[in-house]
């Protein structure tokens, strides 16, 4: 666990006196999860095209479930007058989480049905996506949250499968299945009509995953990687930059990504992605990944995995492995990382949401660049969630994360 003090400390200690305040927390309530479906070929492609019921985890995952728990009022522990005080805080936590000293947790919001991308959105409150049944139902919601009342109001509704979420101006931009939706922003908060941007996108059938906007405005999206013979299908396994201005053209920043499920960018302007890599490697399953990008930069799927290592069952060498760029860690295969961000109280270093099943947490990543590159160092940050499914940090400086399968919401802060 870390116990380094966050680099903007001065500022939390004025708040001391706020560390012993009451959370109450909302109830808790189970969210329904699908049976896996079953597989269905693919005449392009020798790898089967799944048809999952969960829009994120290897389809060897079992679904997750969750027993709802008592609520955890946080209180203040008494201490004998002979005992001086501790400066480390250790507050009691809801719903069986743990993480490091002088980290809270409170939970802020439930009863959410398969939540995926969350973000601020224009007017202040939260805006997020979310399946809202069974993942090939068509029932997908965008709904805005109001964090301070708990208000929701529902945007959009009857979505396929939406898993990306971003706002460009006054335009909402879903990616939705294979597809690459957006919609103006209306008065009164409304929001649509939906147009169809990019259709019938290449894909493994699981999920194209999160958006991010870029700090020069473009859209980036990933078309997760599907295999002809040894090689990625045309247009699959890359991470593109879509200009609004034109959005029929996307460029490719990367390739050789089997799942770039999450994206973000650090405040030196890098860009970050996440790797989902399930295809069985030398009778193994290979590990998932933290990249740090170059443009044109070849990740290596399907050919090479892990650490520039050749995939002999594709046809990877060790020549051809070493031409590609090297991620900056590995988590355990069937990690399922679905949500990168820079963490608000650390330089270099990330926090990694895992969805599992191998993991469930969310993971501290402390780098050390060299050259274009970096190498971390993995350790657990946050555990106790059933399935982390996205992190978003706020503007006063609190990150929330959300739990899929749970359809809960938590905010995480440092009282040190």
């Amino acid at each position: 666990m870390v116990n380094t003090p966050p680099k903007n400390s001065r500022r939390w200690r004025s708040s001391l006196a706020l560390i012993l305040t009451t959370f109450l927390f909302i109830g808790c309530s189970a969210t329904e999860t699908a049976a896996p479906a079953s597989t269905s070929s693919s005449p392009e492609s020798s790898e089967p095209v799944l048809s999952t019921s969960a829009p994120l985890p290897p389809a060897t995952s079992e679904p997750a479930t969750l027993t709802p728990t008592a609520e955890i009022i946080a209180t203040d522990t008494v201490i004998p007058p002979t005992v001086e005080p501790t400066s480390v805080v250790t507050p009691q936590l809801p719903d069986g989480l743990s993480l490091p000293p002088n980290y809270t947790a409170e939970l802020i919001i439930s009863d959410l049905r398969g939540p995926t991308q969350m973000i601020v959105g224009p007017d202040g409150r939260l805006w997020l996506a979310q399946l809202n049944g069974r993942e090939s139902e068509s029932v997908g919601q965008l709904l805005a949250i109001d964090l301070a009342t708990g208000e929701r109001q529902e945007l959009l509704a009857d979505l396929f499968k939406p898993t990306g979420l971003a706002i460009i101006e006054d335009t909402v931009w879903l990616a939705s299945g294979r597809d690459i939706l957006r919609a103006p922003q209306l008065e009164n908060n409304a929001v649509g009509p939906l147009e169809t941007v990019l259709s019938e996108l290449p894909f493994n059938g699981r999920s194209n995953g999160t958006l991010t906007v870029s700090p020069d405005g473009l859209l980036l999206f990933e078309t997760s990687g599907r295999r002809s013979g040894n090689k990625a299908s045309t247009g699959s396994a890359t991470l593109w930059a879509l200009d609004p201005n034109a959005p029929n053209d996307p460029q490719p920043l990367a390739t050789g990504l089997k799942g770039a499920y999450a994206h973000t960018f650090d405040a030196a302007g890098r860009l970050w992605t996440t790797e989902i890599g399930d295809d069985l490697v030398n009778d193994a399953a290979p590990p998932d990944e933290l990249n740090l990008v170059v443009e044109g930069a070849d990740f290596g799927w399907p050919s090479c995995f892990g650490q520039q290592e050749p995939a002999l069952n594709f046809g990877g060498t060790e020549a051809q492995c070493r031409e590609t760029r090297a991620p900056v860690v590995l988590f355990p295969p069937r990690s399922t990382p679905t949500s990168v961000v820079v963490s608000p109280w650390e330089d270099d270093v990330l926090l990694v949401a895992l969805w599992g099943p191998t993991d469930r947490i969310v993971a501290r990543v402390a780098v050390t660049f060299a050259d274009d590159n970096a190498t971390g160092s993995v350790e657990p940050f946050l555990s106790g969630l059933t399935t982390p499914q996205h992190l978003l940090l706020l503007p006063d400086g609190s990150l929330l994360v959300s739990d899929f399968a749970a359809g809960k919401i938590y905010r995480v802060n440092y009282e040190g």
